[in-house]
């Protein structure tokens, strides 16, 4: 780029200098004659240097275009290739995301219903075990009871036996002195009269 750049300074500058070469002074007369024959002249030679700077010109652009465009283009097209291919891969990643949410969104109706199935299965089965544990603490809880009871009726019953044992003796001791009341004071009462007689 920098050769072409210098070229066409180059170029440029030496067409300016044509110009201005070969062009006559401000201010200086020409004769009538002579500038008839000297405009023929060299407007012929500075046509021709035109044509041959235009010439250069041209054929140094083509050469340098020539030699660099397809390098230039070569880059540029691998540039565009790669970013088409990234551009590319980029698509299929992006599709590939898209495909797997959707898939998931239309799965998740069925996961959705599945924790519901299983939450309930969980609840359930939480529910049989609280009831389980409940009936076992009850039944405990009831043979606890009933051993105290059996217990305490044990015990009530001893207390009742002695209880009746110690009625019974004193039934017997006042039925015995009743008894013996009677028949002391039948053998008083027989030797009081045995005694007066």
């Amino acid at each position: 780029m920098r050769r072409l750049i210098l070229i066409l300074s180059m170029a440029a500058i030496g067409v300016w200098a044509q110009e201005h070469g070969a062009a006559p002074a401000h201010g200086a007369p020409a004769a009538h004659g002579e500038a008839e024959h000297k405009s023929s002249g060299p407007a012929e030679v500075s046509i021709w240097w035109k044509w041959a700077n235009f010439a250069i010109l041209a054929g140094g652009l083509g050469f340098m275009i020539a030699k660099n465009a397809p390098a230039y283009f070569a880059s540029r097209n691998e540039e565009i290739r790669k970013g088409l291919e990234e551009g590319a891969e980029l698509q299929r990643e992006a599709n590939a995301r898209t495909a797997a949410m959707e898939a998931r969104l239309k799965n998740l109706d069925a996961e959705i219903a599945e924790l519901k199935t299983k939450a309930k299965a969980d609840i359930a089965a939480e529910g049989h075990r609280i009831e389980a544990e409940t009936q076992a603490a009850v039944a405990k809880l009831q043979a606890h009871a009933e051993s105290e009871i059996a217990s305490a009726a044990k015990f009530e019953r001893a207390q009742l036996k002695t209880y009746a044992a110690d009625l019974a003796l004193k039934l017997a001791e006042e039925k015995l002195r009743g008894q013996l009341n009677t028949h002391a004071d039948a053998g008083l009462i027989q030797g009081f009269l045995k005694g007066l007689n």
